[in-house]
């Protein structure tokens, strides 16, 4: 069975992090969760891009225990994004509650 999203970030992020931000964006204008979501969304797209650099960059190293920790940092990165595409999820969903 596939994993949500809220899933994976829970077993990423630690879960009293991510009550305390669905808590805290009850509380923010919404202009305020639009200008967070579009800084999360710029983060993930700076990490992504980090990533395909690194990629990169491993295909034309032969230092194989460089590649392992460039292969770490990759790991680490998509653990953030995996974090940060819940908050925005959080954050669309606030926004769309608040439309109703």
């Amino acid at each position: 069975m596939a994993r949500t999203i809220f899933e994976m970030a829970t077993s990423v992020d630690e879960p009293d992090k991510l009550e305390t931000f669905a808590m805290a964006i009850t509380q923010l204008p919404l202009e305020t969760l639009h200008n967070e979501r579009s800084r999360i969304e710029n983060s993930v797209g700076h990490l992504q891009r980090s990533n395909r650099e690194i990629e990169q960059y491993i295909a034309e190293t032969v230092d194989e225990k460089e590649k392992r920790e460039m292969h770490d940092v990759i790991a680490e990165n998509e653990d953030v994004i995996t974090g940060q595409m819940v908050r925005i999820e959080m954050i669309k969903s606030e926004i769309t509650r608040r439309a109703q």
